[in-house]
């Protein structure tokens, strides 16, 4: 009966069983009868009922393990996902006269991205922006040394204002004064 279930199991499957079969196996014989002894000290004075006990419990642990891979493989989802692999791995299998695709032997070739085309014209579009902001920037310099120099001419002309300050204010008492002393022989000529 296991045999014609065997049978049944795609090649994968079978091929996954061996080879944790035989990782079972290595598991279950990976402490050394010497080892065994030295856990349980109470059986190193009688080797034989320790080698005896030891065989039992790597066989056990052994079939423990097979028969619990074995349950995993009789529910068959795992079946099921290997065959599903084993046909996707059919599917894709080239033919004999179909040549592979290889890199080219050209180091700098090979490494170029494929999408270069699609790199070189958003390079080109981030020139075109670079570009154009650079001449905004441009104008916007222009137009600030312009307003730059016109609110220095102001300023120069204001210093110079405020230089002459003194003297039109002098002028301007001057003038006060000999008004007022105009107005006051005015006044007193006639009343």
């Amino acid at each position: 009966m296991a045999e014609a279930e065997e049978a049944d199991r795609p090649n994968n499957a079978r091929l996954f069983q061996v080879a944790v079969t035989n990782s079972l196996r290595n598991i279950s014989e990976s402490v050394s009868e010497n080892e065994f002894v030295d856990i349980l000290p109470i059986l190193k004075s009688k080797p034989s009922i320790a080698q005896k006990l030891h065989k039992a419990l790597i066989k056990e642990l052994y079939n423990g393990m097979s028969n619990d891979v074995e349950n995993i493989l009789k529910e068959g989802s795992l079946q099921d996902v290997l065959s599903k692999i084993a046909k996707l791995s059919e599917e894709n299998t080239t033919s004999v006269n179909e040549d592979a695709w290889r890199p080219p032997g050209d180091v700098i070739t090979h490494l170029r991205s494929l999408d270069a085309h699609k790199i070189k014209e958003a390079t080109e579009e981030l020139e075109k922006q670079v570009n154009e902001i650079e001449e905004e920037n441009e104008t916007l310099m222009k137009t600030i040394a312009e307003n730059r120099s016109r609110i220095c001419a102001r300023n120069d002309s204001m210093m110079r204002i405020f230089d002459r300050m003194p003297i039109i204010l002098q002028e301007l008492e001057k003038l006060y004064e000999e008004l007022r002393n105009c107005h006051k022989m005015i006044k007193d000529e006639h009343f």
